[in-house]
């Protein structure tokens, strides 16, 4: 069966007990030290999870839940749970890997999460293990400028003390950092020294960081596992162990190659993500096939290409790229290196010594001495070094970012998926100088005419690459139209409100859902024998009680009150007469002409506040600071995995949108999709005027968005409306919100869904699964506060300014689309509420 590495994650569940681990505490810590790179926060907060929820015992636990849910990770262990065990390399501890592209900043979720396992105190102590000098070097720089940051440790709370940094054969006292490289571990496993005696019997309580972890578990020749494994039995016993890697792949032979992905990683942020989202350089591949057999004509080849680039960097950087050449060995390396120095020196004109300076050979023998010195200072401003000669792989942790080309010489260079991420890794950091206006700076990987296919699938699957097709906007439709948006000068925040005795609950009436009379009922069935699908619609009357009934049931409720001081103040003030005359009046502000069950629960459940001892609201201090125009033409582009349309995504399209596809692998996938044999999830509206939409093509998600985009091009809806459109999952019309996570908040982007144009009106959608009616998440109660103030914000500078033009803003399950669409279509939908909104008020 074939797979995708992310397949293979194992998911740490969400469920967290808030008295085990608050994971509200830390939220500023992290926003502070990983800004904008959530990917380094999502690993951090899912490994803490990990470690301190006390939902896993060790890692085997986690990967039995995994085991018994993920179909993919089952295939690949034959549905044998013992295969899986058994390719746990510590299968007894709170171990696991994460999985972070070369380039993507490890260093940073190490630092995290040594820091909080020590201000949580959870550990005494961290040990993190490297496989260089080189690395532990940076390591050390990097937590060194981290623990000056006064204003970032506060963050970390009132009791924390810095803990102190240690390098070498030092004894691992409490609070304290231990960054060291591996070769002193190997001389404690044979001495027993000083590491080992202050490790025994700390094992629990101290945190191991394996960084570039791929060497604790499949090197032959070194002794980190057999540490960590206590395999001497010093009495240490590891609990929590972390390893982080760009190159998660082993072999499961001695002689095979490393192409297996590890079996306990829990997150997993990929090149193709980086590249995507603009953390690391693109790759452009390049297959050889043509490429002439002639060395000095394939030297040519790679020259030109390395000098365009150069051209190129010069004008934007003001520097010249690095071409880096991996071979299989020292002699090809020292071999290719000179063949190419003597091409070069014709090819420019130069002399030995200008040759010697540009071309380096980089390796472990003595020879090449002076080439590893002059590797130290290559990315120096200015720096002559262009090309480099390199065995199978330049060391981990050098961090070169003018690195624009790669060249892989021989296949056995390039022959796993290990080496490939290991030397694409060295081809990926972007310069600090780099200005985002220049777009995204690519690098060059050559293949070989032998081995292209090879190598090229070995590429794409570290890559993750797939077919895509990309749907955008059509900025010249009709459908187009402008959004008003608000910047403000403050945030919101959480109050707590305690009980004082008579709340006025009904001074400003109850919001009310919007219900009818009659009900529907939508019954979907297959014909087996004509495999026809057909889909009935079966209308019903709804229970409903009068207006005196329901007031006198509201009043008899404050007799449950405990406290009949209470109980008594509540019925004084307000009588069953008064109670009816507010059952009126909200039935009217509501639309509604009858109280069916639905509307009675809601009325009922609005006196839940007076049975409380306390409650959270989320309060609003922001003020607009200017009112802005948000216009669809500005709708970014969206790529989709074809693949994903097998599973929970489906593709909406006008008649029109096959000639609006431009680039080459969209015309590609949108064949694939449109023939239904191949059983991707697409629908074709026929008829060009149902979609009202400037998007050629909408992508959706999940069901509550496939339902309601089915109701928008119905004939019936496109007649109501003038436009709609789905609105992207960032960046395009947004404000933040407040929510609580843990004891701690925490303020996000709100991005609704939808925004449907109908005259003046913009009804704004929020569309959501059902069961939120009932359990509602924390973050949707903090989106809905948000968004009630913002269009109420919105709305009034409308009025003020005298535009005719008003926002209505909804949260919306399946359960209420019906009702929805009914009262869009009959010009009603100004007073429509749905279960989910007075379900979220109440909160």
């Amino acid at each position: 069966m074939a797979y995708k590495e992310s397949d293979l994650v194992l998911k740490v569940s969400k469920d967290v007990n808030p008295s085990v681990w608050d994971e509200g505490f830390y939220q500023v810590f992290l926003d502070l030290l990983f800004k904008n790179r959530d990917y380094q926060k999502k690993a951090a907060e899912i490994a803490l999870r990990f470690m301190n929820s006390r939902e896993y015992s060790d890692i085997t636990d986690l990967a039995r839940k995994n085991f018994d849910n993920n179909e993919v990770i089952r295939a690949r262990f034959n549905n044998s749970f013992e295969g899986l065990k058994n390719d746990l390399d510590l299968p007894d501890k709170l171990s696991a890997t994460i999985d972070l592209a070369t380039g993507t900043g490890k260093s940073y979720v190490m630092v995290a999460l040594a820091l909080i396992m020590l201000a949580s105190k959870k550990v005494k102590r961290v040990l993190i293990l490297v496989p260089s000098l080189t690395i532990e070097s940076e390591l050390t720089n990097k937590f060194r400028e981290i623990l000056s940051n006064d204003q970032l440790i506060k963050t970390l709370g009132s009791t924390f003390v810095v803990p102190e940094l240690l390098n070498g054969d030092s004894t691992l006292i409490e609070n304290s950092i231990a960054i060291e490289n591996r070769d002193a571990i190997y001389k404690s496993q044979k001495d027993k020294n000083s590491i080992i005696d202050s490790l025994k019997n700390n094992g629990d309580k101290t945190l191991v960081l394996n960084d570039e972890c791929h060497h604790v578990y499949y090197s032959d020749k070194n002794e980190w596992k057999k540490f960590i494994t206590d395999e001497n039995h010093y009495g240490i016993n590891f609990k929590y162990v972390i390893g982080l890697t760009g190159t998660p792949y082993k072999s499961r032979t001695k002689t095979g190659s490393a192409n297996e992905y590890f079996s306990d990683v829990i997150y997993r942020y990929s090149l193709r993500d980086a590249i995507e989202q603009g953390f690391v350089k693109n790759v452009e591949y390049i297959s050889k096939e043509n490429i002439p057999r002639d060395n000095n004509d394939r030297w040519q080849v790679i020259l030109n290409s390395h000098n365009q680039i150069a051209r190129k960097l010069i004008s934007t950087l003001g520097e010249k790229p690095i071409t880096i050449v991996i071979t299989a060995t020292i002699a090809r390396s020292d071999s290719q290196a000179k063949n190419f120095k003597k091409f070069l020196k014709t090819s420019r004109n130069l002399t030995d010594a200008q040759v010697d300076d540009i071309v380096l050979s980089v390796h472990s023998k003595p020879s090449a001495a002076g080439d590893r010195l002059k590797l130290k200072e290559v990315d120096r401003s200015h720096n002559s070094v262009e090309f480099i000669f390199s065995v199978s792989m330049l060391t981990e942790g050098w961090d070169v970012k003018r690195v624009f080309q790669i060249v892989p010489d021989e296949e056995r260079a390039f022959n796993s998926k290990l080496l490939v991420a290991q030397v694409l890794g060295r081809g990926l950091r972007i310069p600090n100088k780099w200005n985002n206006q220049w777009g995204i700076p690519t690098v060059t990987v050559f293949n070989h005419e032998k081995w292209a296919t090879n190598v090229q699938s070995l590429v794409e699957d570290i890559l993750e690459i797939r077919k895509t097709i990309t749907t955008r906007i059509n900025p010249n439709s009709d459908f187009n139209f402008t959004l008003i948006n608000i910047k403000y000068k403050s945030e919101a925040y959480i109050t707590e409100n305690m009980k004082l005795g008579s709340y006025n609950i009904w001074e400003s009436g109850v919001k009310l859902p919007t219900d009818t009379k009659m009900g529907k009922s939508t019954i979907e069935t297959m014909n087996f024998s004509k495999k026809v699908q057909r889909t009935n619609e079966i209308q019903y009357m709804h229970e409903s009680i009068d207006v005196q009934t329901l007031a006198e049931t509201l009043h008899n409720r404050f007799d449950d009150l405990d406290d009949l001081n209470f109980a008594n103040e509540y019925k004084n003030l307000w009588t069953v007469d008064k109670i009816q005359k507010m059952i009126e009046s909200s039935l009217r502000a509501s639309g509604n002409e009858v109280i069916t069950k639905k509307i009675k629960n809601a009325f009922l459940s609005s006196m839940n506040t007076i049975f409380r001892n306390g409650s959270k609201s989320v309060t609003y201090t922001t003020v607009p600071d200017d009112f802005f125009e948000v216009a669809t033409t500005n709708v970014a582009n969206e790529t989709s995995d074809l693949a994903s349309f097998h599973k929970n995504r489906t593709l909406f399209y006008s008649s029109k949108f096959g000639e609006s596809i431009t680039d080459d692998a969209s015309k590609s996938s949108f064949q694939d999709l449109k023939d239904t044999s191949q059983g991707y999830k697409q629908v074709v509206i026929e008829n060009k005027y149902n979609f009202k939409s400037p998007q050629f093509a909408i992508s959706v998600v999940g069901n509550p968005e496939t339902e309601f985009i089915h109701y928008l091009v119905q004939p019936t809806v496109a007649a109501a409306i003038d436009s709609f459109i789905k609105s992207p999952d960032m960046n395009f019309y947004k404000f933040d919100y407040v929510w609580q996570k843990g004891s701690h908040q925490k303020t996000g982007n709100f991005n609704p869904d939808w925004f449907v144009k109908q005259g003046n009106l913009f009804i704004v959608v929020e569309t959501k699964d059902d069961s939120q009616v009932l359990d509602p998440d924390l973050e949707n109660i903090g989106k809905n506060k948000a968004a009630i103030e913002h269009f109420r914000l919105l709305n009034k500078h409308l009025k003020e300014i005298e535009s005719e033009t008003r926002y209505k803003f909804v949260f919306l399950t399946p359960k209420n689309y019906s009702l929805f669409f009914d009262k869009l279509k009959n010009g009603e939908i100004e007073k429509f509420i749905s279960e989910l909104d007075v379900k979220l008020d109440q909160k």
